[in-house]
């Protein structure tokens, strides 16, 4: 069952979104930048450009059908 890009790429975004406000919540029980941070930082920056790939692919497959 192939999704659309659109779909696609709302699940990324949601998916990165949720690591980035886990990361803020880790690092405001911390005391600064620690690893776990960083790591959950990287899965949402991953994430993010996943999910602007799918974007463009959901666009370039609109442009196409018209």
């Amino acid at each position: 069952m192939v999704k659309s890009p659109r779909f696609m790429g709302l699940m990324y975004f949601t998916l990165g979104t949720v690591f980035l406000f886990l990361a803020i919540q880790w690092a405001g029980t911390e005391t600064g930048w620690d690893f776990m941070t960083v790591l959950l930082m990287i899965f949402a920056a991953l994430d993010y450009f996943i999910a602007f790939r799918y974007f463009g692919a959901a666009r370039q497959q609109a442009d196409k059908k018209e």
